[in-house]
């Protein structure tokens, strides 16, 4: 062979998809724009390639993460097309880059986003972690153990993906160093439709995104979760009711401001109405 080019244009079919199952989508497309026989693999990959290509592009696994080659029906589990969801996906964030950025020097809870644009890394994490939420509270929570009833802890769903949220919380938490592989069963948490559903709300306006991510900064600029952080918070069970028969000035009061703003994130992923537009 003569090239590179040339030795991948005379490999056999089921090598060229063992070599793709090895890459990540851009650099898959990187390496089909030299070679009629990658673009001509791709076409014919399953659609749960895709989600595994859509999982990497939003940090849900790992970048050199091979593909599963067990999973090669055309549909996921959850009924999904993988391959227009990767179109939808890359579309959603063109869209999000041409909203104004959400950073703002009068706003003391926006600064640290002057001059990044709505689209930056930080954005996007936080858009996708917020959409894999449960939509209550109540739902994020569960008793500490089933003999003792007095008090509840964040779900084991909930508290992967707040600590892949909020990734600094590995600075202050030496168990987390015990879970490398977190971003690995987050992203089985993904749901295309409800990150549609988020994206959609806050590109159309640009209010939504200034408050989802001051909101976000209120949590993380005061460091560990309530003092503890979200894999060792407990409280007593109380708090679910208490919460829910208050308003939103009452719980900030009560709970303080890293629960208030919490609980405003849970009501943006919701559309919720009432929602108070401050920043």
């Amino acid at each position: 062979f003569t090239s590179t080019r040339d030795m991948l244009e005379h490999l056999p079919a089921e090598l060229l998809l063992e070599i793709i199952s090895l890459l990540s989508y851009r650099d898959t497309l990187a390496l089909g724009a030299t070679c009629k026989n990658i673009q001509a693999a791709v076409r014919l990959v399953p659609s749960t390639w895709h989600r595994h290509w859509v999982l990497q592009y939003l940090h849900l696994v790992r970048r050199n993460e091979r593909i599963s080659r067990g999973h090669q029906g055309d549909r996921d589990s959850d009924g999904e097309d993988w391959k227009l969801v990767m179109r939808d996906v890359h579309s959603l964030f063109a869209r999000l880059a041409k909203c104004p950025s959400p950073g703002c020097k009068m706003q003391k809870y926006l600064r640290w986003l002057q001059g990044q644009p709505a689209d930056c890394g930080i954005v996007r994490r936080v858009l996708v972690g917020l959409s894999m939420l449960p939509p209550t509270f109540r739902e994020m929570t569960e008793r500490v153990n089933k003999d003792q009833t007095s008090k509840v802890c964040f779900t084991e769903r909930s508290k992967i993906i707040l600590n892949w949220m909020f990734p600094k919380e590995k600075d202050f938490q030496i168990k987390l160093e015990k879970m490398l592989d977190v971003e690995k069963p987050v992203g089985k948490l993904f749901n295309f439709q409800k990150f549609q559903r988020l994206l959609e709300y806050v590109i159309e306006d640009n209010e939504r995104l200034r408050l989802v991510m001051a909101e976000y900064h209120q949590i993380r600029s005061r460091g560990l979760f309530e003092d503890v952080g979200f894999l060792a918070w407990t409280r007593p069970s109380t708090i679910i009711e208490d919460i829910e028969s208050s308003s939103q000035d009452e719980n900030f009061r009560k709970h303080g401001r890293q629960m208030g703003a919490f609980l405003d994130l849970i009501m943006l992923n919701n559309q919720a109405p009432g929602i108070r537009f401050w920043a």
